[in-house]
């Protein structure tokens, strides 16, 4: 009888060995895949920012190269504005030589 006491008690021991090892098994596991999603939480919101301020980079850059070819338009349009400003001016001359030699004749 104490033989099966014994064999009783050990083979207890065994099994709540083994459930303790589960448990700390598990507690650990589950610890590891928090951190790792901490992890990847990290680096997605660095990859995020990076992408953000490269976004940002390029954007700036598209702006002012529309802002230098803005100020070049603007430019343009000033020269051409005094051309034709000019050629108005001739034109107005030119119809006023036509009716003072209209006049005349």
């Amino acid at each position: 009888m104490d033989y099966i006491k014994l064999a009783g008690i050990v083979l207890g021991s065994n099994v709540i060995l083994e459930l303790v090892k589960y448990i700390l098994h598990y507690r650990t596991q589950r610890k590891l895949k928090r951190a790792e999603i901490r992890n990847l939480d990290a680096q997605t919101d660095e990859k995020v920012a990076q992408n953000w301020m490269q976004w940002s980079e390029k954007m700036e850059e598209r702006i002012n190269e529309l802002e230098k070819d803005n100020k070049e338009m603007k430019e343009k349009v000033v020269m051409q504005r005094k051309e034709i400003n000019e050629l108005k001016k001739y034109i107005d001359q030119l119809e006023e030589e036509l009716r003072t030699y209209q006049k005349d004749k």
